[in-house]
């Protein structure tokens, strides 16, 4: 399996997550998919792929930081085998033709494989 399979397929054990291997126009809450963010390559023995698992929040602010605070332990417990994950970052993202979502970026890396 590549990172990108292993990142959907693990965050749909996570119940309530409904995750894809690309980029979707759902605006749901609990929709997930994996971007890679960049390739690293530090030595000519391969490269360190940057990942950010993108988690659709609810559009009021207030429960998004709640329905965050209740998913995140499950979801980061549930990809943390795949990627390192360094971070988690809560922001606004603007998809074209769907609007602006509030999300959670779970940002993390791992060897590449692509």
């Amino acid at each position: 399996m590549s990172t990108r399979e292993d990142l959907q397929t693990a965050a749909n054990t996570v119940p309530g997550i409904k995750a894809h291997a690309y980029v979707v126009g759902d605006t749901d809450p609990g929709t997930v998919y994996p971007r890679l963010d960049r390739i690293e390559y530090p030595n000519p023995f391969g490269g360190v792929a940057h990942w950010s698992v993108v988690l659709v929040l609810p559009q009021d602010l207030a429960e998004a930081e709640r329905y965050v605070e209740a998913t995140l332990p499950a979801l980061k417990a549930a990809i943390d085998p795949h990627i390192v994950i360094t971070a988690v970052l809560l922001q606004r993202l603007q998809l074209d033709g769907v609007g602006v979502l509030p999300v959670a970026f779970l940002n993390g890396h791992r060897e590449a494989d692509i």
